[in-house]
C-alpha cells in the first residue's frame, strides 16, 4: 500500500509558510477555481492547505496540478484535448457541504485530493482500496473524526460501511 503522507513528507529546506502562500496564490488564481475563491468554500480549501505536508503542496504545483470543478461547469472543460485526470468533479450535494461551516468539508476535499494523487502515483486498480488509501491519508492529516462525519452523511452503501470499518480499524491501530 502506498502511504501518501510518507511519500510526500520531506525534511528539507522548504520554507513552509512561503510554499503555502505560493500554492494558495497559484490554486486560487486558476480560472476553474474562481467559484471557490468567490465563495465561503474558500475557507475549507485554505484550512486544508494549512495542514497539507509541504511535499504534497510542491507536487501539486510542479507535478500534479489539480482542479476542482462543479459538475455544472464540466461541459466547459470537456473540450477535445483537455485532460480530466487531475480533475475532481464536485457534485451539488458536496457543493452544499462546502458552503457550510462543517469541518467534514475539509475531510471531503482532502479525500478527493488524496484519491487523485493515489491514482496518479500508480495505485492499485481496485477503486475501493484507492478510497480506503485516500481515507487513510485524511486520517494521517488528523481529520479522522471529520472524515467519519463526512462518511456518515453519505447514502447507505456497502462501500460506505467498508470505509467506516477501515476507518475504525485505522483509528484504533494508531492508538496502540
Amino acid at each position: 500500500m502506498l502511504n501518501l503522507v510518507q511519500k510526500f513528507f520531506h525534511k528539507d529546506g522548504y520554507n513552509r509558510s512561503q510554499l503555502r502562500k505560493k500554492f494558495s496564490d497559484y490554486f486560487f488564481s486558476q480560472p476553474e477555481h474562481a467559484w471557490i475563491a468567490q465563495s465561503s468554500s474558500r475557507e475549507h480549501f485554505e484550512n486544508l492547505i494549512e495542514i497539507l505536508p509541504s511535499g504534497v503542496l510542491n507536487a501539486l504545483i510542479s507535478k500534479y496540478p489539480i482542479s476542482f470543478i462543479p459538475n455544472d461547469r464540466l461541459r466547459d472543460h470537456s473540450q477535445v484535448g483537455h485532460v480530466l485526470t487531475n480533475t475532481v468533479v464536485v457534485f451539488p450535494e458536496f457543493q452544499k457541504l462546502l458552503q457550510t461551516s462543517k469541518k467534514s468539508a475539509v475531510a471531503y476535499i482532502a479525500h478527493e485530493l488524496a484519491f487523485v494523487l493515489y491514482e496518479l502515483e500508480g495505485g492499485q486498480n481496485d477503486s475501493l482500496m484507492a478510497e480506503v488509501e485516500a481515507d487513510k491519508f485524511v486520517c494521517d492529516l488528523g481529520l479522522t473524526f471529520e472524515l467519519e462525519e463526512f462518511l456518515l452523511m453519505l447514502d447507505e452503501t456497502i462501500e460506505k460501511r467498508l470505509r467506516l470499518t477501515y476507518l475504525t480499524i485505522h483509528h484504533f491501530s494508531k492508538d496502540q
